[in-house]
């Protein structure tokens, strides 16, 4: 049985009830939090990279052997206070790929888990001085992954869409002469009466997603990425920033390692391609939602990745 299917027997994200009550707003390209109301958030942002949150249809063939998998993408975060999380503040990422043209106006969703047991390095077979079976690097960082933890899902929260923020590429899928898209802050607001509270010391996790596949659309996300490090594998060192969590990903149906076929165009046996294309796709209405998120996938792993995040939040009445 494929690795991540077999993982999410026991790993499974519960069903959760979902509500309305997103709205996503564009803050431009600063953000000042509030230290009074953001007690947790990670500000460094790569400026030479980014990874993507997309559903699109059509899907897109690399020569690697793959579709580019749809992808919702999130954070682990551990509270040092118990609070009610009133946003999620996300900022886009430098890249060309920012905000695609069919990105503005798409229904947006954000899902909160409850993240139990303790999390460790599987090395996938590439201890230090290895090179990686696979990722952008070789490094033997690029395909650790985690394991021995459990992502219980509390919540999906809807009704938000997408603002109105410049695209960074257009319809053809090409660059746009403007920047005002890239690192472009979002916040991700909770406007329903029966807000999340978050316990102090345990670890917790949002994902973002799009609700429906659609025609270019896919946002990068601005992040701190440590995999290319050469030193052994360790969560919390020197280098991470954030020691609170770390990043998260859930890809097309879970499957882990999805079936690869290198080629420039895509296998002409139906059956192939068929398997190709269901791997790459979120299954259709609640059972998306059911599936484990994970710091594995194709061809980049989340394990020492900490996206720039910031929640703002509000204490319970007599706790600051």
């Amino acid at each position: 049985m494929p690795r991540l299917l077999a993982a999410a027997a026991a790993a499974l994200a519960l069903s959760a009830p979902a509500r309305a009550g997103l709205e996503v707003t564009a803050l431009g390209k600063t953000y000042t939090p509030d230290d009074a109301r953001v007690p947790v958030k990670q500000t460094e942002a790569n400026t030479g990279g980014s990874t993507s949150v997309r559903n699109e249809l059509p899907l897109d063939w690399k020569e690697a052997g793959y579709f580019q998998r749809n992808r919702d993408l999130g954070q682990v975060f551990t509270p040092p206070k118990t609070f009610v999380l009133d946003a999620v503040v996300l900022r886009t990422g430098p890249s060309d790929a920012a905000v695609l043209a069919g990105t503005p106006g798409a229904k947006v969703f954000v899902q909160f888990f409850e993240v139990t047991g303790e999390p460790k390095i599987n090395d996938n077979g590439t201890p230090v001085g290895a090179k990686a079976k696979h990722g952008f690097s070789t490094n033997h960082r690029c395909d650790d992954f985690l394991e021995g933890v459990t992502y219980k899902s509390l919540r999906v929260v809807k009704g938000g869409v997408f603002p109105k923020v410049p695209p960074t590429r257009d319809a053809d899928d090409k660059p746009t002469a403007g920047d005002a898209g890239k690192f472009h802050y979002l916040r991700w607001a909770l406007t329903g009466d029966d807000r999340l509270t978050f316990e102090a010391g345990r670890r917790y996790a949002f994902v973002v997603g799009f609700e429906e596949p659609g025609r270019n659309r896919g946002f990068t996300l601005a992040n701190a990425n440590k995999a290319s490090v050469p030193d052994a594998p360790a969560l919390a060192d020197k280098h991470d920033r954030y020691h609170g969590g770390w990043g998260l990903r859930r890809e097309g149906d879970g499957t882990l390692p999805p079936l690869m076929v290198p080629g420039k165009e895509k296998p002409a046996d139906p059956k192939v391609a068929e398997r190709l294309t269901r791997q790459s796709l979120f299954a259709d209405g609640d059972a998306r939602y059911k599936l484990s998120p994970t710091t594995d996938g194709y061809p980049d792993v989340d394990t020492y990745r900490d996206h720039e995040f910031y929640l703002e939040v509000t204490y319970p009445a007599g706790d600051k």
